[in-house]
């Protein structure tokens, strides 16, 4: 089975394929040695993403007993106090990347001139580390939206669209990316258009997202409709 794990060390998605087995209704994982990287990741963040007939599941892993190099994979299942608690993380997820975006945005303010030979290490540095936080909070969405729709059918077409964000929010991260690695001369005002294509697409990803899932997951009925809400990224 193939499993998503958060670097242990820079935070950056790992995908390995884990050998597994059916075990009630989650599954157990097994490490060939106690060296195992997708291993030590869980033992660090216990949140996995598994593919699963090619549908991504969120599952909380527990080590296994009896000195067994694996773990119990416990797939996200949603009643109420689970979805107030998503909520919660939501915000708070939303919160750190966001203070991230800010800190990006003041590194850009502070080059006056073009070219300034710090500004594309230091917005590579923040780029880098935002981008892997995006990516795993985007993965471990997407396993959660599953359990997500499963519990508020009702919730599928923003599910949907967010999923479809999420894909946009990758290419264009890997569009700056690409802007930042280049060996040629960039201009700032070019880096802050593409900074701030980026960051707007994202504070709109993240309003709609807080608008149509939050009421629900607190248990404060309907969503606002679609179409009173913003545009995509």
């Amino acid at each position: 089975m193939l499993i998503t794990t958060a670097d242990a060390g820079t935070g950056r998605p790992r995908h390995t394929h884990v050998e597994c087995r059916r075990s009630g209704s989650g599954y157990l994982a097994y490490a060939p040695d106690a060296d195992s990287p997708w291993y030590e990741d869980l033992l660090v963040s216990p949140q996995a993403t598994l593919d699963i007939d090619g549908v991504p599941h969120a599952a909380h892993a527990v080590p296994l007993e009896g000195g067994e190099r694996g773990f119990s994979l416990h797939l996200l299942e949603l009643d109420a106090a689970r979805g107030r608690a998503i909520a919660g993380q939501l915000l708070v997820h939303h919160g750190e990347l966001r203070e991230a975006l800010a800190a990006a945005r003041a590194e850009l303010d502070g080059a006056p001139v073009a070219g300034r030979s710090g500004l594309r290490r230091e917005l590579l540095g923040h780029c880098v580390t935002f981008c892997n936080g995006l990516r795993m909070h985007h993965l471990r969405e997407d396993g959660a939206f599953t359990a997500i729709e499963k519990a508020h059918p009702g919730l599928a077409p923003a599910l949907s669209r967010l999923r479809e964000e999420h894909e946009t929010v990758s290419r264009a991260l890997l569009d700056l990316d690409a802007l930042l690695q280049g060996d040629g001369e960039v201009e700032s005002a070019a880096l802050r258009e593409e900074f701030e294509r980026i960051a707007d697409g994202l504070e709109a990803h993240f309003a709609y997202e807080e608008a149509n899932l939050l009421p629900t997951l607190r248990g404060e009925g309907a969503a606002a409709p679609l179409s009173q809400l913003g545009n995509e990224p």
